[in-house]
């Protein structure tokens, strides 16, 4: 932030917290404030610093991937849609970073720093970690830059949330009145800072409190105020020892759990992360579907069989919404494999045969071009059925939510993985080249180890699944393949959570 805005600010901040205090007793030079102001001056440099190299990294690479400015239509909206819009975005990506810093041990050594703050006003908004600073412009801003905001939409963004960031910690005795359950006011946050027991990791939005109330962390009690701030554990007072703090703590998070960990909160964190990518990856994939259906349709004389290939493209184009549609309205999750491998796993058998994009193409015959093209139809087809089907309990991960034993799954146990292989036996067909098979073979190989880490969690979550496996096949309708379900990983159950301290 620029150092005379500061000043600026101060000249305003400052007389109103005299005027209308929240807390008459606390003084404009409150303990620490000389610590906060070197906050203000050291924090701006370094993190226009790391965050510029951290961005310009991102965004090359996302550049190299789909081009310049993939969503043109954005920055060609008015620029009061824009800054609405860019508000709405950087708030959710906020929220993942805050959720994820209370959630996740190492990043919560960091963040324990801005919640020292024992006093609140205008100055302590900066007392923040410059890693925790990075962390959560990149998962904020990052996606307006990505998703192609004008620049203009961006500072008037940023204008907003920094004057809204004072506002919040400022201690001002304002009545957002009805609108305070739609952005967010300085009684939301006061909560959030709040050392009471029944108040901790809530209230994560910056500027939108609704984003709150559908994550189901808002906490505003009526006739009631926060009896201190701060956290119960020692953090140093100096700026030199703040930063210093998070890494010498960092080894006692190893063999102990901190007092902010919870499987369950781990495990629901997890999932919205997983679920803002699929969202990211599934929404520009949906994009990059329809604008390839609008040109299949205008340039259809030039484009042999069209009709086949517009098929392919529908169905294609409704099951990746379909995909779309069940990720934002998924079920929460009751249990998920534990370790790193069925998480990559699950990544590389998602993706992997995205590989096929980059790698040289043969050219096949008009009935091999035919053939291919209809099993891509009838795989996608089958697909959106079992898709369908699945509903609600839908992801990606091994993770279970809901048992689904109807429909398709009355024939197998993991029916979309069988109607994907006809698809991309398909795409295989289509590409022609001995990389291609190679590419499928390996997808074969992650899928069926998939279906194996799926096993294990349904198996542990489910009582009755047993019973259900005993009957249905696990992956080819009417062929039981024990050899293949004896290789199924054991559960791994998570240890058991210590007591708070």
């Amino acid at each position: 932030m620029d150092y005379t805005a500061i000043f600026i600010l101060a000249c305003i901040f400052i007389p109103l917290e005299h005027l209308f205090p929240e807390r008459h007793e606390q003084g404009t030079l409150r303990r620490d404030w000389a610590n906060d102001v070197f906050y203000v001056l050291f924090n701006g440099f370094v993190i226009r610093a790391v965050f510029v190299v951290i961005a310009g990294v991102i965004m090359w690479a996302f550049h190299k991937v789909a081009g310049d400015n993939p969503l043109p239509f954005i920055s060609a909206l008015p620029i009061w849609v824009q800054v609405i819009c860019a508000i709405i975005v950087g708030d959710i990506g906020y929220y993942i970073a805050h959720r994820a810093m209370h959630s996740v041990p190492v990043l919560w050594r960091f963040h324990v720093v801005h919640h020292s703050i024992e006093e609140m006003d205008w100055l302590a908004a900066h007392r923040v970690h410059p890693f925790e600073m990075v962390f959560s412009n990149t998962l904020s801003l990052l996606p307006l830059y990505l998703l192609g905001f004008s620049f203009e939409a961006v500072i008037l963004h940023q204008l907003i949330y920094q004057a809204q960031t004072l506002l919040l910690h400022s201690n001002m005795r304002v009545n957002f009145g009805p609108l305070k359950w739609l952005l967010t006011s300085p009684e939301h946050h006061r909560w959030h800072h709040a050392k009471d027991r029944d108040a901790r990791d809530t209230n994560f939005a910056a500027q939108l409190s609704v984003i709150d109330w559908i994550g189901g962390t808002m906490f505003m009690p009526k006739e009631r105020k926060p009896v201190a701030y701060g956290v119960r554990e020692e953090v140093p007072r100096l700026y030199h020892q703040q930063f210093l703090h998070p890494f010498r703590t960092m080894a006692s998070l190893f063999p102990t759990r901190t007092q902010n960990e919870d499987p369950q909160m781990t495990r629901k964190l997890e999932d919205d992360l997983g679920k803002l990518t699929m969202l990211l990856v599934f929404g520009y994939l949906a994009w990059e579907q329809v604008q390839s259906l609008i040109a299949t349709v205008t340039y259809r004389d030039q484009i042999p069989l069209w009709p086949l290939a517009l098929t392919s493209q529908l169905v294609g184009t409704l099951f990746i919404s379909l995909i779309v549609y069940f990720t934002v309205t998924r079920l929460p999750p009751r249990d998920s494999a534990a370790g790193l491998s069925p998480r990559l796993t699950a990544v590389l058998g998602t993706f992997f045969m995205m590989l096929l994009v980059v790698l040289p193409q043969d050219a096949i015959s008009p009935a091999m071009r035919v053939t291919s093209t209809v099993l891509i139809i009838i795989g996608t087809a089958l697909s959106i059925i079992c898709l369908a089907r699945l509903g609600k309990s839908f992801s990606i991960m091994a993770t279970s939510r809901k048992l689904v034993t109807e429909g398709p799954y009355r024939l197998v146990r993991h029916p979309l993985y069988a109607a994907e292989l006809i698809l991309i036996l398909g795409v295989v067909l289509s590409h022609g080249s001995p990389f291609a098979f190679a590419v499928g073979a390996v997808w074969l190989v992650l899928q069926v180890r998939r279906a194996q880490y799926e096993e294990s969690v349904l198996r542990s979550s489910f009582p009755e699944y047993q019973d259900y496996a005993a009957r249905v096949p696990m992956l080819v309708p009417g062929l039981r393949m024990p050899w293949l379900e004896a290789l199924t990983p054991p559960v791994q159950k998570p240890a058991a959570k210590s007591e708070s301290v």
